[in-house]
């Protein structure tokens, strides 16, 4: 695994299974079957794997870290996690080596834009269609995997066996959300629930700085308008609608709605709307990228 999306998921998912260890010393009866004990952490380079150990060095869990020509013992994997750069997967998957080791294994890729077909694709080039790895499933989380707050979006196929599955969900349910969804809505699923952490953390910026602006400390300013954020994506999770939301909020010639007009005035929703838009066609655009 590699990439800042690797060392969040693998941060959160060793985050969940220590936290649970502490659950079951209270709670011996608790079945713990399914929660992984060894784990196998492949990057490109040296300087790479001093990062991750550095980034793991706070966990009980021990991770084996192989990085460049080493080669690691990928055999011993049930669940394999793919998470490099988009024009990077042949590289990884397009040899003999990597190949002997996918035999009956659940690959789970996190690569932006790139199908299930294109990844048989690279494997067939390698062995030809005689070998698939068990399953290949897709998965999309965000970098709030870090703090066990990510929406992951999984495409897995309707051969899925039900082992291979509860395995699947299980590593993303433990850093956070999972919802299932159809390879047609992957893209854009991807921008939705990957790419908007960015685009939430602009906007939380640019409140920040203007609070600055009218006299609050940036330490206070961050805290406070993080904690609106959250306060009002609770709202809209517990089933209020985004636009109850705001009409709660703004009251006949008062303040807020002065502000909310600023927003429509300087055309937010389509800004805001485009940009997702845009993240998706780029999303397909690094899958294109990879099949050249």
């Amino acid at each position: 695994m590699s990439c800042s999306l690797g060392t969040a998921l693998l941060c959160g998912i060793l985050t969940s299974i220590e936290e649970s260890k502490k659950s079951n010393l209270a709670r011996p009866d608790l079945d713990q079957s399914h929660v992984p004990s060894n784990f196998i952490a492949c990057v490109r380079s040296a300087p790479s794997a001093a990062r991750l150990e550095c980034a793991l060095s706070a966990f009980d869990t021990e991770v084996a870290i192989y990085h460049g020509d080493q080669r690691a013992p990928l055999h011993e994997a049930d669940v394999i996690v793919l998470a490099c750069q988009p024009g990077d997967i042949r590289s990884c998957l397009a040899t003999t080596i990597i190949r002997s080791q996918l035999q009956d294994k659940v690959l789970v890729s996190l690569l932006a834009g790139v199908t299930i077909p294109d990844i048989e694709s690279v494997l067939q080039s390698v062995g030809g269609k005689s070998y698939y790895p068990a399953t290949i499933a897709r998965a999309m989380p965000n970098t709030a995997s870090f703090v066990r707050e990510s929406i992951t979006v999984i495409e897995a196929p309707e051969a899925t066996s039900a082992r291979h599955l509860v395995a699947i969900d299980w590593l993303f349910e433990s850093i956070g959300k999972v919802k299932h969804i159809s390879a047609s809505n992957f893209d854009t699923c991807t921008a939705l629930g990957a790419s908007t952490p960015a685009f939430f953390a602009v906007i939380l910026d640019a409140l920040i700085d203007g609070a600055v602006t009218l006299g609050l400390t940036r330490k206070d300013a961050t805290f406070m308008a993080a904690q609106s954020m959250k306060g009002c994506a609770a709202l809209v999770l517990a089933g209020e609608h985004p636009a109850s939301v705001k009409e709660n909020i703004t009251t006949p010639g008062g303040s807020t709605i002065r502000g909310v007009l600023a927003l429509e005035q300087g055309n937010v929703r389509a800004v805001v709307a485009g940009a997702l838009i845009k993240c998706k066609e780029a999303a397909e655009g690094l899958g294109t990228q990879a099949r050249n």
